[in-house]
């Protein structure tokens, strides 16, 4: 069976308020950027299965952003709270926990958690997933708690 994550970090936020880490938005250029990454993975993918996203409003702003247009259903989008999670630990914890009728999966997260994750299971090595960098890495295997060595088959950022 194929199953493909795309693990997308969140947008950059904006630092200006003293708020708490979680309740950070994006700024100008995190939405600029995003909107280009939008646009470039539109043409590519047309679907998933299901979204997940940390609860930081950063993440789940960067999700609205890259989705929008995109036909995922409004009730395939989650938000959970493990995913506000630097610790690439957690993550794949988290992603192979997830159930086999999912085959297209998009998460939308923190670093350093999304570039260790994609350094541990894709077979191409990225020294940093920027913000709105978006990577696809595909398993074969019969389950998500299955997964070992993928193939990184997409790797977007901004300046591409």
């Amino acid at each position: 069976m194929k199953y493909q994550l795309s693990l997308i970090r969140h947008a950059k936020s904006s630092w200006d308020l003293p708020l708490e880490d979680k309740l950070r938005p994006l700024n100008e250029v995190g939405i600029q950027r995003a909107t280009v990454i939008r646009e470039h993975v539109q043409s590519i993918i047309k679907d998933a299965d299901y979204v997940f996203s940390s609860p930081a409003v950063r993440a789940r702003s960067t999700a609205n952003l890259m989705l929008e247009g995109l036909p995922i259903k409004q009730n395939a989008f989650e938000i959970i709270p493990e995913l506000y999670t630097f610790d690439v630990r957690q993550l794949e914890t988290f992603v192979k926990k997830l159930p086999s009728s999912l085959t297209h999966v998009f998460l939308f997260g923190h670093n350093s958690a999304i570039t260790d994750f994609v350094n541990k299971f894709g077979d191409r090595y990225i020294e940093n997933v920027p913000t709105s960098g978006w990577v696809t890495i595909e398993f074969d295997c019969e389950n998500w708690s299955q997964i070992q060595k993928g193939k990184t088959v997409r790797f977007r950022t901004p300046r591409d």
